[in-house]
C-alpha cells in the first residue's frame, strides 16, 4: 500500500525590509532550494513512481487445458495419461502416467507463478507439472527445469527470474505422475501461467 502524502517542505516568509536574501547559510536561497529538491524526490520516490510501477504492470493469466503427448525417455516408452475432453486423467490400474505439451508465452514476458488444478485420491502419488526450456538449436545439454510444481490448486513461484526468450528456447510442459495407488482416480483440469 502507497502511504499517504505527507508534505515535509514548509516556506517561512521572508519580511521585506526585515530579511536579508542571500544564496548561503541555513536560511539562505541554496539551503531551500535544496530542500524543495529533496521534496520532489520523495514525492518522485514514495509517491508517484509506486503509483507508476502498480499502473504499468498488469498481470496477464494464460490458461491451458492439459493435451499431453506421450513421450520416452532412455528409448523406454513412459505410461501415458488418458486424454479428456478438457482434461487428463491415470489410466485404471496404472501407477504413474506422463505427458509432454508445447507452450508458447509471449516473447519477452516475465513468469510470475504456475497453477495446476486437478483432482487426487491416491495418497501415496507424487504429481508434479513443470515449464522446461531447451534451446532451439539443441545446444547446452538437456531441457532446463523454469518452474514446477507437486501441489495441486497452490501456486509455485519460480526461485529464480524467469524471461521468455523465444528466439533462443524453445518451451514445453511436462506432467508427471509417480507412486499412485491403481485404483485410486488421478486428474489434471488445467495448468495456468501468471505473468507481466
Amino acid at each position: 500500500m502507497i502511504k499517504p502524502y505527507d508534505p515535509q517542505f514548509s516556506h517561512k516568509d521572508w519580511i521585506d525590509n526585515q530579511d536579508r536574501v542571500q544564496a548561503g547559510g541555513a536560511d539562505g536561497l541554496n539551503s531551500r532550494f535544496h530542500q524543495l529538491e529533496d521534496e520532489f524526490a520523495g514525492l518522485a520516490d514514495n509517491q508517484i513512481n509506486p503509483i507508476l510501477g502498480v499502473l504499468g504492470t498488469t498481470a496477464k493469466h494464460l490458461t491451458l487445458v492439459p493435451t499431453l503427448f506421450r513421450y520416452s525417455e532412455s528409448g523406454a516408452e513412459l505410461q501415458p495419461w488418458s486424454q479428456g475432453v478438457d482434461m487428463v486423467e491415470k489410466a485404471t490400474n496404472a501407477t504413474e502416467a506422463h505427458g509432454i505439451m508445447n507452450i508458447a508465452l509471449p516473447d519477452g514476458v516475465l513468469v510470475r507463478s504456475l497453477l495446476m488444478t486437478g483432482a487426487n485420491q491416491s495418497a501415496s502419488a507424487t504429481l508434479t507439472v513443470a515449464l522446461k526450456a531447451r534451446k532451439t538449436d539443441n545446444t547446452g545439454g538437456g531441457a532446463k527445469t523454469l518452474v514446477s510444481s507437486t501441489k495441486l490448486d497452490v501456486a509455485a513461484e519460480p526461485t529464480e527470474e524467469v524471461r521468455i526468450a523465444n528466439e533462443s528456447f524453445r518451451y514445453f510442459l511436462t506432467v508427471d505422475l509417480t507412486s499412485a495407488e491403481p485404483n485410486k482416480p488421478v486428474k489434471v483440469f488445467c495448468v495456468q501461467f501468471v505473468y507481466e
